[in-house]
């Protein structure tokens, strides 16, 4: 979604509901896989638990307590990382670093035999739900590069060469199916996005000027004056109002007013710079948000908006004209 609609989409429901849902979004996925993690890790667990002649047996416990550690340590962060701008970094890394995880805890077990390496199944489908086309795609790789290592290593290969064969060819499926899956979804949620973005152009456009409704100009306004009062940086706003628009209706018919706010409106938006803001207020009413210009600046703004429209007439019928005139204040 380019900036344009995002501004539009975020001014129509709401910078604070669209943050908040995002962030609500990454909560509940964040949770739910270092929730998994440590279930999978009290699996693990259980599994030395009961294979207590295995190798490595003083050496593996340590590093699974430090896996449901740092898994607590996860959820227990979640709400805090959700928030942040690096969340998907943090997530994808995390995702990663968990295979190689995997892989270190297989070999010391019984190599490319261990159950273990069955845990490399969860960042695949968890890459499938929650990422990107190019996080799935590397949390795959890295998932197919950790069996790898552990068969590069392992000296018991040779002996277990069917099952080492069948192993990653399964994850190598499940790997296409997780980056398959992934830009399925990246491109249906594209499309969404598209259909959000122009729900809220519609809901946040006036249909007669092709202004903005009362509604989105009031939270531009809010957020402006927000970042004014933060920043101490100049903050202007234009009302305008179309004279003698009543008349206009009364003797010349609504079809001639709706021209009438089109021309005001029309005229307006062509005197606007990049981040001025235009919004209809109320039926005859226009407001102009003017972030950085003094009163100064704004009033010769408000002047040449008013001598332009003064040089411009209402089309009639049977080619009259009924000139227009409004009165702008700051």
């Amino acid at each position: 979604m380019d900036s344009t609609k995002h501004e539009m989409l975020a001014d129509t429901i709401g910078v604070e509901s669209e943050l908040y849902a995002r962030r609500r979004f990454w909560l509940a996925h964040m949770r739910i896989g270092f929730g998994i993690f440590l279930l999978e890790t009290l699996v693990v667990m259980l599994y030395l638990h009961l294979t207590p002649a295995g190798p490595h047996r003083t050496l593996l416990w340590p590093i699974i307590v430090s896996w449901a550690a740092c898994a607590s340590v996860g959820v227990l962060v979640a709400p805090i990382v959700a928030g942040r701008s690096w969340r998907t970094t943090f997530s994808v890394t995390w995702t990663v670093a968990s295979t190689f995880a995997v892989g270190l805890v297989a070999l010391l077990d019984t190599g490319v035999t261990s159950p273990i390496l069955l845990l490399l199944y969860l960042p695949l489908v968890y890459a499938a739900l929650m990422f990107t086309f190019r996080s799935a795609l590397l949390c795959g790789l890295s998932t197919l590069l950790a069996v790898g290592v552990v068969v590069g290593i392992d000296r018991h290969f040779t002996a277990a060469e069917g099952w080492t064969f069948c192993l990653f060819g399964t994850l190598a499926g499940a790997a296409a199916l997780s980056v398959a899956a992934a830009l399925n979804r990246s491109h249906f949620e594209q499309h969404e996005e598209r259909l959000l973005a122009r729900l809220a152009e519609l809901a946040g456009t006036d249909e007669l000027t092709g202004c903005a409704v009362r509604r989105v100009l009031r939270q531009r306004a809010d957020d402006e004056i927000e970042r004014s009062l933060r920043t101490g940086s100049p903050l202007s706003f234009l009302m305008i109002d179309v004279d003698q628009f009543k008349s206009v209706n009364d003797t010349f018919g609504h079809l001639a007013g709706d021209d009438a706010l089109r021309l005001v409106a029309g005229v307006s938006r062509e005197h606007l710079r990049p981040g001025q803001y235009l919004g209809r207020f109320a039926g005859d009413e226009f407001i102009i948000v003017l972030p950085g210009l003094d009163t100064a600046a704004a009033q010769a703004l408000g002047d040449e908006i008013r001598r332009t429209t003064a040089a411009l007439s209402i089309p009639l019928q049977h080619e009259a004209v009924e000139s227009l005139t409004v009165t702008i204040s700051i």
